[in-house]
């Protein structure tokens, strides 16, 4: 008693066969990414920034193509595959970036927080919740994440405030005492 209200589904007609919910979009597209790296490139090659170069860790769907166009447009990206150690190279970043086009509860965004980098995302799905005022949110596209990262790529006091604000943000972010006590408190609601 006194759980939570639930809500009942109505059963499908008869003879109506179950069906699967279509597999979601991609989640972090690399053209995104590569775009927006395109474009601070031609910002580069004008003089206007400094050079820089991404290093991308994961695998993923569609990083062969993404290999071949770094390759044939020169772009400052390289892909590093597969890590264990991602809070790591994070701690070793002065950016973050993440380009999702959906999220639930980002780790990503939670890693990046703790490892105080500056961070820019799209703001998606539970992006914003999660960043919880630590990261720069943008809308998923090229020349938004582009324009963030200029920003903190050509001000280095915009990027150290920036990564001050998400080192404040990972202090905000919920601790195992806290996830304990949320279960506690769930399983206490279903008695």
């Amino acid at each position: 008693g006194g759980g939570a209200p639930s809500t009942v589904a109505p059963n499908p007609p008869r003879g109506a066969p179950p069906r699967a919910a279509p597999p979601p979009p991609p989640q972090g597209p690399l053209p995104l990414l590569l775009d927006a790296a395109a474009i601070l490139s031609s910002e580069v090659d004008a003089g206007r920034l400094e050079a820089f170069t991404w290093a991308l860790a994961g695998e993923g769907p569609g990083r062969q193509e993404a290999a071949e166009r770094i390759a044939a447009e020169q772009l400052p990206v390289t892909l590093l595959g597969r890590r264990s150690d991602a809070p790591a190279l994070m701690e070793a970043a002065d950016i973050v970036i993440q380009t999702s086009l959906w999220e639930g509860q980002p780790l990503t965004i939670q890693e990046a927080l703790r490892a105080g980098a500056a961070i820019v995302a799209t703001d998606v799905g539970g992006t914003a919740v999660t960043a919880r005022g630590g990261a720069i949110l943008v809308v998923p596209q090229a020349q938004a994440i582009a324009e963030a990262l200029e920003t903190l790529l050509s001000d280095p006091e915009s990027r150290s405030r920036a990564a001050q604000r998400a080192r404040e943000a990972a202090q905000r972010l919920p601790g195992l005492e806290d996830l304990c006590a949320q279960l506690r408190q769930a399983i206490r609601a279903r008695d």
